[in-house]
């Protein structure tokens, strides 16, 4: 009679899902062989700007200011790192991989809630020649009297 047995149908699919397996991989191999560092620097400046937010936590709430001033510039869209200044005026700055990543902060206060500030942190780094890339992290903090 002419038909598959059920030995040559699992071969077939055996076979058939080690050929999906193997496209899959090289499907990822390819996605992180295209940008390997960016995605761990992004990752790295994400957890830099949450340990700024956790140590901004720690200092007391009469003493809660914004990193040095040159460190920003101010524009339509609001205020965001200057990072033609960033390297002199950051006094925060951590080093991983190679790579620096510069820390500034701005603490402003809220215009309705008296005892509530708003913090921005700003993770900037640049690998090369590359341009500055950031991650910015936003909470608030409100003065909890003690």
């Amino acid at each position: 009679m002419g038909g598959f047995s059920l030995l040559e149908v699992f071969v077939a699919l055996l076979i058939l899902s080690l050929g999906i397996l193997f496209l899959a991989m090289g499907q990822m191999t390819a996605l992180t062989a295209k940008a390997p560092f960016s995605s761990s620097n992004a990752r790295t400046a994400t957890e830099l700007a949450q340990e700024a937010i956790d140590r901004l936590f720690l200092v007391s709430w009469g003493e809660l200011r914004s990193s040095h001033p040159d460190g920003f510039q101010a524009d339509t869209k609001g205020v965001s790192p200057a990072f033609s200044r960033l390297v002199a005026s950051s006094v925060d700055s951590a080093t991983v991989q190679g790579t620096t990543f510069y820390r500034v902060w701005q603490v402003t206060p809220d215009p309705e809630i008296p005892n509530l500030k708003t913090i921005t942190v700003w993770c900037c780094w640049r690998s090369g020649k590359s341009s500055w890339r950031q991650a910015m992290l936003v909470t608030q903090r409100a003065d909890a009297g003690y």
